[in-house]
């Protein structure tokens, strides 16, 4: 899917971070929970430590330094036969931030591993939440990049959602 730039500049403009909602002539209006539950199907409840999110996983994956880009990740971490966990794990991060929560790399990361390594080990994740979270940065990145003159073209987050 092809971003639509001058969609999410024209969108940014009503936005307020003060509030996180759309500001418009009939009232404010925002993206919520349910809204995200029935888009995504993604769970909503849950629990996952805030500061776990930035320990490392237990698995070695291999990065943007390492390999260059998503084709070059998949080649270094894909094998013939069952997937193991390590493999499992590398597809869920690849998944988280290239398609979920769209980091703002071009390239692998291991920003997401110790939340995927969490979803393999069927943990109650309330990722609904952190797409919503995501998209509250995204809106602010974009607002914030407005305000400075800035180009929009180096924001991260789930411009998908809008």
């Amino acid at each position: 899917m092809k971003k639509n730039e001058p969609l999410l500049i024209s969108a940014s403009y009503f936005w307020s971070d003060a509030i996180n909602a759309f500001i418009f002539c009939h009232g404010p209006m925002t993206i919520t929970l349910a809204n995200v539950f029935m888009l995504t199907g993604l769970r909503l409840t849950g629990y996952l430590k805030p500061y776990d999110l930035l320990n490392k996983g237990s698995h070695k994956l291999h990065n943007m330094r390492d390999c260059g880009g998503w084709a070059s990740y998949i080649s270094k971490h894909i094998k013939s036969g069952s997937v193991d966990e390590r493999e499992h794990v590398a597809f869920l991060n690849m998944w988280l931030e290239n398609f979920i929560l769209c980091g703002s790399s071009c390239g692998p990361t291991a920003n997401h591993q110790y939340l995927a390594e969490h979803l393999i080990a069927s943990d109650d994740i309330p990722l609904g939440k952190y797409l919503l979270r995501s998209f509250y940065s995204l809106m602010h990145q974009v607002s914030a990049n407005l305000l400075e003159n800035k180009p929009v073209s180096t924001i991260s987050g789930p411009w998908w959602l809008l």
